[in-house]
């Protein structure tokens, strides 16, 4: 028994597939094969069992599972020990995020943690928070980044709040007022940012309530291109307030306030499958977003 067919049954037992483990590992799926029957010849017991193309734990494999999961994470446990005792902490990290995190949250902390560890090589596939969801459902990814997803098969830990706000560009007749109704807004000419979100369902579930309509002259799926259109004077918009933060700070963009808007919180959260063995890299990276999260 050794912790290559320890790690192989973890990964079947994750994904009922050998294939999938294969292309995960970077393996054949022969070798993957080879790995489980030389465990199972050890342990005296068959781990799995074929249902169609879908692989089963047996009642042993159930039975061992939890004890795999343990011998391996203190294998990589004490193999990380002695990497950062040397100062020599290297692997890779493969993680998704929604475009959010990646393009306004996720640059400055990668920054000090590859200064941190830079023998870590981070993979970050980007998309939305269902896609994410997905990615970490499917054990492609360690871990997601995304916003307001739930599912029975996943963990949640909160990074930090983010807020849906309106952006107007300067000169806008918004310009020098603090807040503003709805009914103000609905007479502008207003630039949709990721139609069928929630964020959006929440913004014209409340031009509905008041019976007003909204005055969209303009819609996008990409947060750079309305802010760009917003600067050009095009029209305004409502969107993260991560995202038009240096904008405001710069006095490109301005944020106001309506008043009878509900608080549309989608805060980030740090997603993982409940069945992950959150240790080594993945644990290192987790331990760091947590200590550095801010408050927006």
């Amino acid at each position: 028994m050794n912790a290559e067919q320890i790690e192989a049954f973890i990964f079947v037992a994750l994904t009922g597939s050998f294939s999938k483990t294969a292309d995960l590992l970077y393996l054949s799926q022969p070798t993957v094969s080879m790995r489980i029957k030389a465990l199972e010849n050890t342990l005296g017991c068959k781990l799995f069992q074929r249902s169609g193309n879908t692989v089963f734990l047996t009642r042993e494999g159930d039975v061992f599972l939890p004890y795999a999961k343990s011998v391996l994470q203190s294998l990589q446990d004490g193999q990380m020990a002695i990497q950062r005792s040397f100062g020599r902490l290297e692997g890779e990290l493969v993680i998704s995020a929604v475009f959010v995190a990646a393009f306004y949250i996720l640059p400055e902390l990668v920054e000090k943690f590859t200064q941190l560890y830079p023998k870590i090589k981070l993979t970050i596939f980007t998309g939305h928070s269902h896609q994410v969801l997905e990615m970490v459902l499917r054990h492609e990814v360690s871990f997601g980044i995304a916003r307001a997803v739930n599912h029975p098969q996943i963990k949640r830990v909160q990074l930090m709040p983010d807020e849906m706000v309106l952006a107007v560009y300067p000169d806008h007749p918004f310009q020098n007022k603090t807040q503003v109704t709805l009914e103000d807004v609905s007479r502008e000419k207003l630039i949709l940012f990721n139609r069928g979100s929630l964020d959006w369902t929440l913004v014209n579930g409340a031009f509905s309530h008041y019976q007003l309509e909204n005055n969209v002259v303009m819609e996008a799926d990409n947060i750079e291109v309305v802010k760009r259109m917003v600067k050009q004077r095009l029209g305004i918009a409502f969107l993260p307030r991560f995202s038009i933060q240096e904008e405001v700070a710069a006095a490109d963009l301005k944020e106001v306030e309506v008043l009878s808007l509900p608080h549309i919180n989608r805060n980030f959260e740090l997603i993982y499958h409940k069945d992950a063995t959150i240790n080594g890299i993945t644990k290192t990276f987790i331990d760091f977003l947590i200590a550095n999260r801010t408050k927006g």
